[in-house]
């Protein structure tokens, strides 16, 4: 599921939810499920609504099942809430902290930053859109590529950085500030990480 390069309002239309701030994910053209069949919500069981779910955050996020669940696993060994621990570990993913800054349209194409090593953290590149940002840290883009982020930034749709992400527009620098929380989590749909949980600890 990660690194997905099909179609993506499909997607949307078919999980129900905006996986992605734009406008054309956020209002689509077609508002049901893709193909025959679409325009037919049946009631779904426990194990839908928890599948459903993982789906959308995964998707959201752009992680493979794989990875979501070693992040669940992470989560339920750590000291606070398990919900609270995902959503920390998945928002402090650096293709995510790209799209928090504003530096790009969409997951994919921060991904896409980050691999081609177009960034990096406290001076040093960094190539894996997995890397995980700590507070301190100082994420900014490489000299060379500073006209080709700036191009993307100017086309992107998301809601103004939050509170945990200090962003210098200008210099396309980024500080994190502190661990992200609950209440800074800006996404297009209200994720239910409890069904997630569950499907992966069932």
């Amino acid at each position: 599921m990660a690194n997905y390069t099909k179609p993506k309002v499909r997607l949307s239309r078919a999980l129900g939810v905006p996986i992605a701030e734009t406008s054309k994910h956020v209002n689509p053209r077609k508002r049901n499920r893709p193909g025959i069949h679409g325009f037919r919500r049946g009631r779904q069981s426990i194990y839908g609504r928890q599948l459903t779910e993982k789906q959308r955050v995964a998707m959201y996020y752009n992680v493979s099942n794989k990875k979501l669940r070693r992040y669940v696993a992470m989560a339920t060994r750590a000291k606070q809430d398990t919900s609270v621990a995902l959503q920390e570990i998945l928002e402090t993913r650096l293709d995510n902290v790209i799209r928090r800054a504003c530096w790009t349209r969409t997951i994919w194409q921060a991904r896409q930053i980050v691999a081609h090593g177009h960034i990096q953290v406290n001076g040093k590149k960094v190539d894996r859109p997995s890397y995980r940002v700590k507070p301190g840290d100082v994420v900014s883009v490489r000299e060379k590529s500073v006209t080709f982020v700036k191009d993307c930034a100017q086309t992107s749709e998301g809601p103004n950085p939050p509170e945990w992400l200090s962003v210098e527009d200008e210099k396309l620098v980024a500080t994190v500030q502190r661990q992200p929380v609950p209440e800074d989590l800006r996404m297009p749909f209200e994720p239910e990480y409890n069904l997630i949980i569950e499907f992966y600890t069932r």
